[in-house]
């Protein structure tokens, strides 16, 4: 199932093209959709360009090419794995990523539960320890954005609030 950015780069990053016209094609020649194991993935055709693919469903990949650092983890790409011989290849990586929040940050701004944000594309995830997590699709990337910043503002002002609570208690 193709649900992020992630895991459609890891889809075009780990399957060789059949034929020599096959990996000739690029995300123009498959506006029709991409068929993938029995399910059609629906091309944004407005969004989609030369070297970035856009799904309706969110996600997208953008071709980093060889030479270019595509910005590691930081930048969504778990193809690369902190190897950068492997990130200065050619590969799809995710097309417009970033993210909030992680173990480190969370244990100091989320007290003892992980929390975090992530915003793939036009697909915001939020998440936390306490095996809360919730994925919305947003019609525009402006309207991702914008309820990135909300969650993590929800996140603080939630973390925020707990650190008050914890010093009224006196029990």
């Amino acid at each position: 199932m193709i649900d992020t950015s992630s895991s459609l780069a890891h889809l075009m990053n780990t399957h060789q093209p059949a034929t020599p016209e096959d990996a000739a094609e690029g995300p123009l020649d498959w506006t029709g959709g991409l068929w993938v194991e029995g399910t059609l993935y629906d091309v944004d055709t407005a969004a989609t360009t030369a070297t970035t693919l856009v799904l309706t469903n969110g996600a997208a990949i953008t071709l980093s090419p060889a030479g270019s650092y595509c910005g590691g983890r930081d930048a969504g790409c778990e193809h690369v794995r902190n190897s950068a011989v492997t990130s200065m290849a050619a590969h799809w990586t995710p097309a417009d990523y970033e993210s909030w929040g992680d173990d480190e940050k969370c244990e100091e701004d989320c007290r003892d539960a992980t929390c975090g944000v992530i915003r793939d594309n036009r697909l915001v995830t939020m998440w936390d320890g306490e095996s809360f997590s919730e994925t919305t699709a947003y019609d525009t990337v402006e309207d991702a954005k914008a309820a990135y910043a909300r969650g993590i503002a929800e996140f603080t002002h939630m973390s925020a609030d707990l650190n008050r609570h914890a010093y009224d208690d006196e029990d």
